[in-house]
């Protein structure tokens, strides 16, 4: 376990699993023909989106972070 508690291996830290629940959603509102309903999930869709981005960059800097040779203390 990492430090607050993150665990990266969890897919709330795989930018896919955010991107899949983005496509997911964007599908559902594409069936919808009320435009209130079918807005709503297009702005979810865009949330997830971002989540995707922020677990990309976690990733990155994790990747970042492990190359580091330990620092002595």
């Amino acid at each position: 376990m990492h430090a607050l508690g993150m665990n990266p291996k969890s897919k709330l830290y795989q930018p896919d699993h955010w991107r899949g629940r983005a496509e997911a959603t964007r599908k559902k509102a594409e069936a919808l023909i009320d435009g209130k309903a079918k807005d709503r999930l297009l702005k979810i869709a865009l949330e997830y989106d971002k989540l995707a981005r922020r677990a990309h960059i976690w990733q990155m800097r994790k990747n970042e972070d492990d190359t580091w040779p330990e620092q002595e203390l």
